[in-house]
């Protein structure tokens, strides 16, 4: 009896296991062939300039969020806000650096890079006093050379420069900061600065800019 039941032991599989084995497997590789073929159609959705998109809407919160906690510094003093179409400097308290954000001089720029042909909005070292100046990190960037920065002042009128010859804010600042860019998705970032005594703008008033 035993050596009968060893020579059935030692026999391979029968027709039937081997049909459900071969299943089995046909079943799990058809499950991950799938997996494959979609994180395959992940990676192309991130490399169409979706995960860049996300990246750019981060990056255009920091810039808003440090515009908005600008600080009006006391008048004649280098913390005060001085702007243009082209770059915009003062103190803010939401600087977006490393480890986290915090008091500090902001200086933004928009600057036109001829050998991409693209125009960047760069965060510039604060520490160039100090004279340990670093490279500006490049927060967004797009084609061309379209981009400027405008000011609002208390009567709700748009500017180029700031601060203006006549006193046009009871806090120093703008009402708001427009950044235009040549964004696609993101053409427009408004930010009502929080010092200022006005009430922040309507939503009618940002769709008519």
């Amino acid at each position: 009896m035993r050596p009968r039941q060893r020579a059935r032991r030692s026999r391979g599989f029968t027709l039937l296991e081997m049909l459900v084995t071969l299943v089995v497997v046909s079943l799990v590789a058809g499950v991950l062939g799938q997996a494959l073929f979609q994180l395959a159609r992940i990676e192309r959705l991130l490399e169409g300039g979706q995960l860049s998109s996300m990246a750019d809407a981060v990056r255009a919160n920091w810039v808003r969020s440090a515009i908005e906690f600008l600080l009006p510094g006391e008048e004649g003093s280098s913390e005060r806000l001085v702007g243009s179409e082209r770059e915009l400097e003062g103190l803010s308290a939401d600087v977006p650096m490393l480890p986290a954000p915090g008091l500090a001089k902001l200086h933004l720029r928009l600057e036109f890079d001829a050998a991409a042909g693209a125009t960047q909005l760069q965060l510039l070292d604060t520490s160039a006093s100090q004279g340990q100046a670093g490279e500006p990190v490049v927060l967004l960037s797009w084609p061309g050379r379209e981009g400027r920065f405008r000011y609002l002042d208390d009567a709700g009128v748009w500017h180029e420069n700031w601060p203006l010859p006549l006193k046009s804010s009871a806090s120093g600042l703008p009402r708001a900061i427009l950044l235009e860019t040549g964004l696609p998705a993101l053409p427009a970032v408004v930010a009502a600065t929080r010092a200022s005594p006005v009430p922040m703008l309507s939503r009618r008033q940002v769709e008519t800019l």
